[in-house]
């Protein structure tokens, strides 16, 4: 052993004879005693379950990363489509203020008012075109998913 020596302590354990057999082997073919034995195989264990601590930790941030990029991946698209609907929300607000500095409206009347029949085509055109995109992306996960399980059989 490449330890500094160390004041040892006795200590009695009662073992049974297989394992003291073997403590005994293990002693005569390393040349140690059976206390070098036993301590060497604790320090042996202790060495093992660090080791096996750093590969499971390593394992979880992997699979935690893998998870990450694809979050980091779907807010990024978000992000950008947010991004797209304020400009795009913003450039209809300055239409708007524009078209009634023009032609000078001193009132505005709300859908809540009146709602004429061409806000109402629009309205119904926005949920088709709603649950067209959200049904190509079902369509789209589900293939997806399908080939995923197909790999991985």
């Amino acid at each position: 052993m490449n330890e500094k020596k160390t004041t040892k302590k006795g200590s009695y354990f009662l073992l049974s004879p297989a394992t003291k057999d073997k403590i005994q082997t293990i002693a005569d073919e390393k040349h140690l005693s059976q206390a070098d034995v036993i301590t060497e195989t604790i320090d042996h264990y202790y060495a093992d379950r660090d080791e096996k601590y750093v590969v499971f930790k390593n394992m979880i941030s992997d699979l935690m990363d893998e998870k990450l990029a694809t979050i980091q991946d779907k807010l990024h698209r978000i992000q950008v489509t947010g991004n797209v609907v304020d400009r795009d929300t913003k450039i209809l607000l300055e239409f708007m203020n524009h078209y009634y500095l023009i032609n000078e409206f001193k009132d505005l009347i709300t859908t809540e008012k009146y709602k004429t029949n061409g806000m109402q085509q629009a309205e119904d055109l926005i949920q088709k075109r709603i649950h067209k995109h959200r049904q190509k992306k079902l369509d789209y996960e589900k293939r997806k998913a399908q080939k995923q399980q197909e790999s991985e059989a």
